[in-house]
């Protein structure tokens, strides 16, 4: 995914600055010299830039004395620009943050209780697993925009060919190995695509046995047993059992996705934020379940993105209200016609009619499919936990399960050489 710092300590160091930074800054929060002129970092959203921009009038039109300016940064490099802002006191007021990458970034960040209490907040609005995600030791650090789970995502026609039933949502571990090792040998070619992208990878392992990279007190632990048995199932499916197409290099890191939707795999994970797209770009009917679970499976990791508020914002308040406005119900609903899953609860029915418009005409009853999917994985979701290192990891974790996939490297070793190289 994206480039970060390099080291555990350097992203620890950034972010303790950043803490101390909250009465000294000049420039706090890009505060441009107004009480209610406040900065909105956020990376960049492509074909949706416009409606954030929109939102961002939209909290003027609302509040006179607040003026929103958004400032996009391309994905790849937002997160290494907001370390730089952080040491350097300049900081926007309002952080566009990912679950992910929450932990390497809570100590610069306010915590948001009493501030979007007063701000007008109800959690009970909200999904409950779409606010989890982005708290650390039960404090909400941002406000989530979106609530995402991992699904399993298959082309229809590959399926009918090789003669295999569709899936369902209560599929298993072993179902899914007998359709890819059928529809392998029809095809000629590898049914699954592969992935070391973080949350595509783990979730299929965390399906598999409930195997979890990461301690429930965010410490890096890739060799306990169930994920060392969970990984050398995963990358036996190339080696072994030979029916997954693996990354072509280590930078390849959404392999598994894009060779989906080219035609070259039958299968592959993805979030369900590209439950469209993936539906509309593919040239061939797709359909969507819950990721199999294995006999011990814990279901799926989900994932989310929202926006906090730097500790170093001259007007936290304003900030509060800002954010408010922009996760309000309306600004949900446009967002769940946009294609984003919403996480308030009221900007369902909204997310669900648009996915039918975009997509049912192409592949028949595909956003009840969806619903159906997205319901079954949600309810057996937990928020992904990630370290304060997570960047460095993820490199490492390229580097070396593409060499396990090959066959180069036992599972085992490269299970113990990323934990020794993110010590």
């Amino acid at each position: 995914m994206s480039k970060y710092k390099k080291s555990a300590a350097a992203i620890l160091a950034v972010a303790g600055l950043a803490a101390g930074l909250t009465a000294c800054s000049s420039s706090a929060g890009g505060s441009g010299g107004g009480s209610g002129s406040l900065t909105w970092s956020f990376w960049d959203q492509g074909s949706s830039n416009s409606s954030w921009q929109a939102l961002a009038a939209d909290v003027h039109k609302q509040d006179a004395d607040i003026t929103v300016k958004l400032t996009q940064t391309p994905f790849a490099d937002y997160f290494t620009k907001l370390q730089s802002q952080l040491a350097a006191g300049t900081t926007a007021c309002i952080v566009s943050m990912q679950s992910l990458r929450l932990p390497a970034f809570k100590d610069a960040l306010e915590p948001l209780g009493p501030l979007m209490k007063k701000a007008g907040f109800d959690e009970s609005q909200w999904n409950p697993g779409a606010l989890k995600a982005l708290q650390v030791d039960g404090q909400q650090y941002a406000i989530p925009y979106g609530l995402s789970t991992m699904l399993l995502y298959y082309n229809k026609d590959a399926f009918a060919k090789a003669g295999v039933p569709a899936p369902t949502n209560d599929w298993t571990t072993s179902d899914f190995e007998s359709a890819a090792a059928k529809i392998t040998a029809v095809d000629g070619k590898p049914a699954f695509g592969q992935s070391f992208s973080d949350l595509h990878m783990f979730s299929m392992l965390f399906a598999y046995n409930g195997a979890r990279p990461v301690t429930d007190a965010a410490k890096l632990d890739l060799t306990n047993s169930p994920m060392e048995q969970a990984f050398t199932w995963y990358s036996g499916l190339a080696t072994k059992e030979k029916v997954s197409s693996i990354p072509a290099s280590s930078s390849d890191v959404p392999w598994g996705e894009q060779q989906f939707v080219a035609g070259n795999v039958a299968m592959a994970v993805d979030g369900d934020w590209n439950i469209s797209s993936d539906a509309t770009q593919a040239a061939f009917p797709v359909g969507v379940v819950a990721l199999p679970q294995g006999p011990n499976g814990g279901g799926t990791y989900s994932a989310n993105s929202g926006f906090g508020i730097a500790k170093s914002c001259q007007n936290k308040e304003a900030a509060a209200k800002a954010i408010a406005i922009i996760t309000s119900e309306s600004a949900q609903v446009e967002q769940a016609k946009a294609g984003t899953h919403p996480a308030r609860l009221a900007a369902d029915d909204a997310f669900f009619q648009a996915l039918a418009t975009a997509t049912d005409k192409k592949s028949p009853g595909y956003a009840a499919q969806a619903k159906a999917a997205m319901e079954a994985a949600s309810a057996k979701s937990v928020p992904f936990i990630s370290t304060s290192s997570w960047d460095q990891t993820t490199k490492l974790i390229a580097r070396e399960f593409i060499l396990a996939y090959s066959g180069s490297e036992s599972a085992d070793t490269a299970l113990q050489n990323v934990q020794q190289s993110s010590k």
